[in-house]
């Protein structure tokens, strides 16, 4: 499993810099990649993205089907609200060759006025598409979370390339908006 990492934020003070946490990888296995993204201090949380493999595997179907479970979670003690989430997947270039496209089914979350799915292009030595979910104007502290699922008929990737970019600003006149992002590898048996 591969984790990598960037954070950043701006401040909600007019003339001031951003401001650049680090996200924390809490979790990098098989069954689920996920990232704290702590304030100012160690014990000042301000939320958490968590990628989890469900236990619904199905390779002997009628499609072999891998599900999961995307959350992205504002920590409802800090001063923070979601804003806007992304979350972005994709294939090995060495998948795509073979078998092209993955199919991707997305169960959109409750409050889906703004979610939104497509794809752009990725590119490598050879060009294919990333799947990418977003969602804006979420204005939420507490957890935004929906179940989704790959397929194809033909065989599942032994990896999914999986990364995400959450915003969050805090209350206040001058509350300070921050961003984090990071990215990770599932590998499958």
């Amino acid at each position: 499993m591969v984790a990598t990492g960037a954070l950043a934020g701006c401040s909600g003070l007019p003339g001031t810099g951003p401001r650049t946490l680090d996200t924390v990888v809490h979790e990098n296995s098989e069954d689920e990649l996920s990232w704290d993204f702590p304030g100012q201090s160690d014990a000042e949380s301000i939320g958490y993205v968590e990628i989890r493999r469900k236990p619904q595997f199905d390779s002997e179907g009628s499609i072999p089907s891998l599900w999961f479970t995307f959350n992205a979670s504002i920590d409802p003690s800090s001063s923070y609200k979601l804003d806007q989430f992304t979350a972005t997947f994709a294939t090995p270039n060495t998948y795509f060759d073979q078998h092209g496209q993955l199919t991707y089914l997305v169960s959109p979350p409750t409050r889906s006025d703004s979610f939104n799915t497509y794809y752009q292009r990725a590119w490598g030595r050879t060009t294919h598409r990333q799947f990418v979910m977003d969602m804006d104007d979420i204005g939420l502290d507490g957890t935004i979370q929906f179940p989704f699922v790959i397929r194809d008929p033909q065989a599942l990737p032994s990896t999914l390339q999986c990364s995400f970019s959450v915003q969050a600003t805090e209350s206040g006149t001058f509350g300070e908006t921050v961003t984090a992002s990071d990215s990770g590898t599932f590998e499958f048996d």
